[in-house]
């Protein structure tokens, strides 16, 4: 039976090795997960021996994209407690009813397939249906004030903590339209940690 031999498979990973666990594991129902590429600017992008002109045409998507989907807020001060004095700018073409929404700054994007490393390859001229559904968009990454080190997407979802190649999920990594934020949506996460390790030091002390 299917499900009999998935959990017989999944013990003989165990007891062998942990990478073919792995593997046999995302076999058994768990999504695989794909590689993209994310980077700061074009020319970091250029300089992980990437094609300077793709790099350029990724950064530009993800930059129209933006607009679209990046998170809104009804003031400055609750975009800026989330990302950052100085890190957000007006939403266009929007208005709240104290004014106009804002956005965070784009501060990084990933590419997903248009990237092809060192030039070599060819990019599919048509994705089926299934590959699209599993496939990474180009899009703009962003930075909470309180978690710098991470690249999120939109929707507040961590992608990598540095640049280059990076392993992510597609389900988890799809564009959504923009949506209106609370103060706290980026930045709540890594306060937390933040404030659990403050305790943690201050009982151990």
């Amino acid at each position: 039976m299917p499900k009999t031999t998935c959990k017989r498979s999944r013990k003989a990973a165990l007891i062998f090795m942990v990478p073919a666990a792995t593997l046999l594991l995302q076999g058994c129902g768990q999504e695989k997960t794909v590689e993209a590429q994310v980077y700061n600017t074009p020319d970091e992008c250029a300089a992980f021996y990437n094609p300077p002109a793709q790099c350029q045409a990724a950064f530009e998507e993800a930059a129209a994209l933006h607009p679209q989907v990046a998170p809104r807020y009804a003031n400055k001060q609750e975009c800026e407690a989330d990302f950052g004095t100085g890190s957000c700018e007006t939403a266009p073409q929007q208005q709240s009813a104290q004014g106009s929404f804002f956005m965070p700054m784009m501060m990084g994007f990933m590419a997903g397939q248009m990237l092809n490393r060192g030039g070599m390859g060819a990019q599919a001229p048509q994705q089926s249906s299934a590959a699209a559904r599993n496939s990474v968009p180009t899009q703009p990454l962003y930075k909470s004030r309180d978690d710098r080190s991470t690249f999120r997407t939109a929707s507040n979802a961590p992608v990598a903590s540095q640049s280059g190649p990076t392993q992510v999920r597609p389900s988890a990594v799809q564009p959504k339209p923009a949506s209106l934020a609370r103060r706290g949506g980026f930045g709540s996460q890594a306060q937390q940690r933040a404030t659990a390790a403050q305790r943690s030091s201050s009982y151990g002390g």
